[in-house]
């Protein structure tokens, strides 16, 4: 084998035709590379040069052909660099012969093929400039060789630029994606250069230097007009991945969302269902991902839903009941994005889309390769119970019911979706509030929720029901219900939570049942050291206006509500004593009094807010018209 790349000065010419034959000859692939790393240390690479740089264009071609095929050997590519071949292969890029630029492209494409140093060798002799005249020059050659050429050039774009942030920068501020545009529009049925463009354009999308330029050219629409052409069902695949990566972007959301392509991605699926060979099933899980990308950006939902009469919206709607369970979760996961609305939520409503959705809960409620699919349910479920017109129709419809049959999931994702619908449903339906909260066994389910330290999702989401069912319930019952499922504590938690929505709630459900069972909450809260929360709370600088309000009312509450009550007991099931624990509303009341909170409301009545002055000053007249019991 080495004897057969062995070079001599005398015929030259022969020595190049007789390794040329022996490289293109099919070759076990280890003995090759092997015969040719030993070429190389003998100075094979040297003396390619040599001729390279003192022959004519004949031999010439012959040494660039031979450079093309050792490039495809990895450890020859750098030497190939490091010898100096870029510089000169760059210059042949402008030969007016289009054999010589051809092999050109694939010498430089095969030595920067996963090498950034002859990337940039190439860089720094402006090769991308060099390239990207050769490929607009070729736009609409029809000269013999042409198509190769084009074809290969764009195989050099796509290694040259390839994680290489600086030389994809310069392509596509050269105009990369404008010529790769045109090479699509004009030669569609030249499917191997189609092909080569759309792999060169997802290595780009990789960037997000190019998501400007992507959504600034005419590039998304001709894409999509390959799934239109006469030729579209070559490009399915190829066209269908790129997009569905280029639609992580929002703004290219936007744009396709205004092209045929909803339609297109519609058709294959039509064409593809029912087949169960491996081709038609990708060609269906990559529409209906595609399409489901596309429905996440506001534009996508409105066009498709197009007042209910949309064919994506007729489709999702036909897909609920299909036997595939492919397209039954893309239905499911449309809906769900189309329910973002709120006048989409009271069409599908209307057109018995609740009654679909708990009619496929309760088919596979029980199934643990399901949990995706129940997960997609109850984030639909949740979209529609959020517009306060939709809440009866929900509850009427059984979704409430349904949705309890998750109550034993383990899955937290799950769970986080379940506890998120109920919130929904409860939020202003006194009925539906009262049917949980009173409810012992779920509100201990509900109360572990809210401790689940390995997900904070469901701990957020099942404290803030919590909190939404005291406030929505309003019920003596409810509430003392809550303090006997230990609920008081992780109230308590929330009073602190980073979020303002979360403390709000807290704030409120806390006072509510301050001010109608402290009697029973007094122990609790008491414990939960809530009294060193609101201290916090209110010596904090940072803490804003609302909250400094809402938790001097919380804390007026506590002291008003002990001094209008007579001294109770409280038989105490926590503390390693015996007997009862006497007033502990007193003694609740008399840790505020001495913890400092008083001359913090003090200091808060000369806030330079209006509201918290107020706040402040009534809850300071409050202590002063009922001083502390002793």
């Amino acid at each position: 084998m080495v004897e057969s790349l062995r070079l001599s000065s005398d015929e030259p010419e022969k020595c190049l035709d007789r390794i040329l034959k022996f490289l293109l000859v099919e070759q076990d692939e280890e003995d090759l590379d092997q015969a040719l790393e030993t070429a190389v240390e003998n100075g094979m690479l040297g003396d390619l040069y040599d001729i390279m740089t003192h022959t004519s264009d004949g031999t010439l071609c012959k040494v660039i052909q031979i450079l093309a095929e050792l490039g495809k050997t990895e450890t020859i590519r750098e030497p190939c660099v490091m010898q100096g071949f870029v510089p000169i292969l760059l210059q042949h890029l402008k030969s007016d012969d289009i054999i010589m630029a051809t092999q050109a492209c694939r010498a430089l494409g095969n030595i920067c093929f996963e090498n950034d140093i002859g990337r940039n060798a190439v860089d720094e002799n402006d090769g991308i400039l060099l390239l990207l005249k050769l490929l607009r020059e070729h736009v609409k050659s029809t000269e013999d060789g042409a198509d190769r050429l084009r074809t290969i050039a764009c195989g050099f774009l796509l290694n040259v630029t390839n994680t290489h942030d600086s030389l994809m920068q310069k392509a596509v501020d050269g105009g990369a994606l404008d010529v790769l545009d045109e090479y699509i529009r004009y030669h569609q049925q030249d499917h191997g250069l189609c092909n080569m463009v759309l792999l060169t354009l997802g290595s780009f999308i990789d960037s997000e230097i190019c998501r400007q330029k992507f959504t600034e050219s005419s590039l998304l629409s001709t894409i999509v007009g390959l799934l239109d052409s006469q030729t579209g069902e070559v490009y399915q695949e190829t066209v269908l991945d790129l997009l569905i990566n280029l639609s992580e972007w929002d703004e290219v959301k936007d744009v396709l969302a205004e092209t045929s392509l909803s339609n297109n991605l519609i058709q294959i699926i039509q064409v593809n269902q029912g087949k169960l060979d491996p081709e038609s099933q990708q060609l269906i899980k990559m529409a209906s991902d595609l399409l489901i990308l596309l429905l996440t950006g506001d534009k996508g939902a409105e066009t498709m839903f197009a007042n209910g009469e949309g064919p994506v919206f007729i489709e999702s709607v036909k897909w609920l009941e299909d036997e595939d369970s492919r397209l039954q979760m893309a239905a499911v996961l449309a809906i769900g994005n189309f329910a973002r609305n709120d006048n989409h939520c009271q069409r599908l409503v209307e057109e018995g889309i609740v009654e679909h959705l708990v009619e496929i809960l309760k088919e596979h409620r029980d199934h643990e390769a399901d949990m995706t699919l129940q997960h997609a349910i109850l984030s639909a479920l949740r979209n529609l119970a959020i517009p306060a017109r939709n809440k009866p129709a929900l509850l009427m419809a059984g979704v409430l019911e349904t949705v309890l049959l998750l109550l034993s999931s383990d899955t937290m994702a799950v769970v986080f979706k379940l506890l998120g619908v109920l919130r929904m449903l409860v939020d202003g339906q006194e009925t539906a509030a009262l049917q949980l909260g009173t409810d012992r066994g779920f509100m201990d389910r509900l109360v572990g929720w809210c401790e689940v330290d390995e997900h904070a999702g469901v701990q957020g989401e099942g404290t803030r029901l919590l909190a939404s069912l005291v406030k929505n319930g309003r019920s003596v019952e409810l509430m003392r219900n809550v303090v006997k499922c230990q609920g008081i504590p992780p109230l308590v938690a929330m009073v602190s939570s980073e979020h303002l929505v979360m403390q709000n709630e807290a704030l409120v459900a806390l006072t509510l049942i301050s001010s109608t069972v402290l009697d029973e909450a007094a122990l609790p809260l008491k414990q939960s050291e809530l009294t060193e929360t609101i201290s916090s709370l209110l010596g904090n600088k940072s803490t804003l206006p609302e909250i400094l309000c809402n938790t001097l009312t919380l804390t007026k509450t506590l002291c008003s509500a002990v001094s209008e009550s007579p001294p109770s007991t409280l038989s105490c099931k926590l503390l390693a004593c015996t007997g009862r624990v006497t007033n502990m509303q007193q003694s609740l009341k008399e840790e505020i009094m001495t913890s400092g909170i008083v001359d913090i409301a003090r200091q808060l009545s000369c806030h330079e807010e209006e509201k918290v002055r107020e706040a402040a000053n009534t809850f300071v007249a409050v202590l002063e018209e009922a001083p502390l019991e002793r």
